[in-house]
């Protein structure tokens, strides 16, 4: 019926500002709801994306193992569940031990030694020269008498002990001396036969020249440099593999690299000098033999070392180079194998298992899901904060979240199911790569699943949420993410244009394609090249999107439509079809409602098009917002024929009657099980409207009365809730639009716009359209749409002659149409 209708209640100004500061109880309810779904979710999330809480017990092998074959509970033996670095202390304690080893012994050169033994040789002969000279005075000034003595040789006189005893201290204070002057010390074992030899050689310059002679051969001076060490033993100890000779003359750390056989001890230079000697002709060829041994044995023992091992010098190196050994890490990486089933037990398995058991204790579990719980919700939380402020649309309702939830939860458990498979069939067909299995998973189901129940800013928030965690469980991969990411917006975006199960498979085979492409850029960027593996993974991952997500889609969707009460398109297709039972059954209970719903499905797809709405959804809504007229067909205008039901009622009781279709309705639509929006486009398409005729009807009939009671105004209203979508809202507007225009005598272009604008300004100015997200750009867009589709119902029509009328044949009787009825509520387009 149509009319008129009067202006809603405002809110007062506290309720208003109440509302707006969050203080009523029902925001705080509701952000207290989200708030424990994020909760829910994050913590379910997080532990599906955090590894080593659900996965096998780590083996405890021990010593004992060594050797024997482990026993695995699986074919593929035992395989990490997260990322692991373990420090393995032995392989590190042995890299320092060689890195320690690789230091040469640092030995310091001492050029001085050979100069200071060459200036004590010849200054020690000097002396012994002099003193000889001296005694040899000192005799001769004796007198003539001994000078007689000595040039008239006369029998020998047997010495003295006296004259013995002195003789022999004066020897061993000259030797004494001797040796003090060439070892500085005198206690030196310098042989007293070869002490004697050169005393009666007189110290010649010969035998000083041999002795200097034999030491520049000791040092190398004629068969190039040679250093001289302290032992062979000390050289094979510090240094095999060579020694490092510093040149202590200089300040800087001038090092001249040496090796062992560049080098000799002192008993290797004594051979040398043994050998040099033996050489006829080498050493004092015209002495007698006991000088030329008194010399090689003084200039033997006159070889001393040039070359002094520098502890401290080389323990500092070493320190160095074990402080620069870095430890030993044994990093694996999520689903690697540790050991196979079958395979002998080593020390490095238990070295692994037992690193692994350090890092997985409760107090780790307990941090890691904190950590995936924390990240799933600030992922969820900074994702949703940001497309709620950026998209006018995105205003998720609780069952929105719940389903959002669930599904994100659900397809990272089937992720982490499947890479548990995909791991298995790699380890049976190695030949196959990992990553073609990995990305073969249907990853994009999700969003499109989204977009095809919801909305595409809800899909798109699920896509950002869901890529981003796919890529951490799998090990931190960002091409995964990346991948999963393009995969789920192409996927999302090609479901819109889906109206039946050929349009999803057409929309799963064009994300499959981008999903081969985005596969080929992904790999050639990170240098994999077009192998074999990535061709593979190629063709997996656009098999996996072509074939597995619209299965997976159109297998889910009935289920999520039955649970929740959502309607894809391919069920608002359903729903929109005139063979439905419930729309057959109004047809025949209530053809007028039946025709004018039929108007209201043109009038509201048309502007639903045109203001970006869900057309499907708006002409459902269209067809089965007045399903309740059914009960009582005869009460309402557009099904009367003749008489007026109401005419014998109060107006109170009218207006119970009418609002009575709602309920019913409501009823109705629980009985043919209709998708949750289209039934809520059955209160809502009244709001909280008068039923403005019968209230009007009731003011008048108070007009004159004394003592009559106020008009309850909540007994003409309809209950609510006023459209809380767009859709809704544009059944709203055709229902009061189509009603009004229907009972025009002349419905030209003019008046359907005049009416069309008033009756939307009329429900503007109500309020009715304060909770759904209609602009005034929208509603422009809307009285233009209605104004074209009027047009075309309305339009005028030519008349017709009478011969016209049976076709021009003659004779034929002429037939004349009975006038319609003058009831305008029972007039039809």
């Amino acid at each position: 019926m149509a009319e008129p209708e009067s202006s809603t209640p405002r809110p007062s100004p506290l309720d208003t500002l109440t509302h707006r500061l969050g203080l009523d109880g029902r925001v705080w309810g509701r952000r207290v709801t989200l708030l424990l779904l994020l909760l829910v979710v994050s913590v379910a999330a997080g532990f599906v994306i955090s590894p080593g809480l659900y996965s096998q017990q780590i083996p405890a092998l021990t010593q004992e193992h060594v050797g024997k074959p482990f026993r695995a509970n699986s074919p593929a033996g035992f395989k990490t569940g997260r990322d692991y670095d373990i420090r393995y202390d032995a392989m590190t304690e042995q890299r320092r031990q060689e890195a320690r080893g690789a230091v040469r012994p640092v030995y310091d050169l001492n050029p001085e030694v050979v100069e200071k033994v060459r200036t004590t040789v010849k200054g020690a002969f000097s002396e012994m020269r002099s003193r000889l000279a001296t005694k040899a005075a000192e005799e001769s000034d004796n007198g003539g008498e001994g000078e007689a003595e000595v040039r008239k040789p006369r029998k020998p006189v047997p010495p003295t002990a006296e004259e013995l005893e002195r003789v022999r201290k004066e020897r061993e204070l000259m030797q004494g001396d001797l040796q003090e002057l060439l070892f500085g010390q005198r206690d030196s074992a310098l042989e007293t036969e070869d002490f004697q030899a050169l005393v009666s050689n007189g110290f010649s310059a010969e035998a000083e020249a041999a002795t200097l002679a034999l030491l520049e051969r000791a040092y190398g001076s004629e068969r190039g440099k040679v250093f001289i060490a302290s032992s062979r033993e000390e050289l094979a100890r510090e240094g095999p593999q060579g020694i490092t000779v510093r040149d202590v003359r200089h300040s800087g750390e001038q090092t001249l690299p040496g090796t062992a056989p560049g080098v000799m001890d002192v008993r290797e230079a004594h051979s040398e000098l043994d050998r040099f000697a033996s050489i006829p002709g080498n050493l004092l060829p015209d002495a007698p033999g006991v000088q030329r041994r008194a010399v090689l044995r003084l200039a033997k023992r006159l070889v001393r070392p040039d070359l002094t091992i520098n502890i401290a010098e080389t323990n500092s190196r070493r320190l160095k180079a074990v402080e620069a050994v870095k430890d030993a890490v044994i990093s694996l990486k999520k689903g690697q194998r540790v050991i196979g089933d079958g395979e002998l037990v080593n020390e490095t398995h238990l070295v692994i298992l037992q690193g692994m058991r350090a890092q997985t204790d409760r107090l780790d579990l307990l941090q890691l899901q904190v950590g995936g719980t924390g990240l799933v919700a600030l992922l969820v939380a900074a994702s949703f904060v940001f497309c709620r402020t950026a998209f006018r649309r995105f205003r998720p309702t609780r069952k929105d979240g719940v389903l959002l939830g669930l599904l994100l939860v659900a397809m990272l458990g089937l992720l982490q199911l499947w890479v548990s498979i995909a791991d298995a069939v790699q380890d049976r067909y190695t030949a196959l790569p990992i990553e073609a299995l990995y990305y073969a998973f249907p990853v994009a189901a999700g969003a499109m699943l989204v977009r095809f129940i919801l909305s595409e800013e809800l899909s798109l928030f699920f896509a950002i949420v869901l890529a981003s965690l796919t890529g951490v469980m799998l090990g931190n991969s960002l091409s995964f993410g990346i991948f999963a990411l393009i995969g789920a917006l192409v996927a999302a975006d090609r479901i819109t244009r889906a109206r039946d199960r050929v349009g999803i498979f057409k929309a799963g085979l064009i994300t499959g394609l981008v999903n081969l492409v985005a596969v080929l850029c992904l790999f050639l960027g990170e240098g994999k090249g077009l192998n074999g593996d990535t061709l593979l993974t190629a063709v997996f991952a656009c098999l996996g999107a072509a074939l597995a997500v619209p299965v997976m889609v159109m297998a889910l969707t009935p289920l999520i439509e039955a649970t929740f009460g959502y309607a894809s398109d391919i069920k608002l297709l359903e729903l929109a079809n005139l063979n439905h039972p419930a729309l057959k059954e109004l047809i025949v209970q209530a053809p007028g409602t039946y025709h004018h719903s039929i108007i209201i499905g043109t009038l509201v797809e048309n502007a639903a098009e045109a203001i970006g709405a869900n057309p499907l959804l708006a002409r459902s809504c269209a067809y089965y917002h007045d399903i309740g007229k059914g009960r009582n067909p005869l009460y309402f205008g557009e099904n009367q024929k003749g008489d007026n039901r109401h005419d014998s009622l109060a107006p109170a009781m009218s207006a119970v009657i009418i609002k009575r279709h709602v309920t019913e309705g409501l009823e109705m639509a629980r009985q043919y099980r209709l998708p949750k929006l289209v039934a809520d486009a059955i209160p809502q398409h009244h709001g909280t409207r008068l039923v403005g005729y019968f209230f009007h009807k009731a003011v008048k009939e108070q007009e004159g009365k004394e003592g009559a009671q106020p008009i309850d105004e909540s007994i003409y209203r309809y209950p609510g809730p006023k459209p809380q979508f767009r859709e809704a809202a544009l059944v709203m507007i055709a229902d009061a639009v189509e009603a009004s225009t229907r009972a025009m005598p002349e419905p030209t272009t003019p008046k359907l716009q005049a009416q069309v604008q008033k009756m939307i300004n009329l429900i503007f100015s109500e309020g009715q359209l304060d909770e759904c997200d209609l602009t005034l750009k929208d509603l422009n867009l809307i009285a233009s749409s209605f104004l074209h589709t009027l047009e075309g119902i309305y339009h005028a029509r030519p008349q017709y002659p009478a011969g016209a009328l049976v076709g021009g044949q003659k004779g034929a009787a002429l037939v004349v149409a009975p006038p319609p009825k003058s009831d305008s509520k029972a007039k039809t387009a």
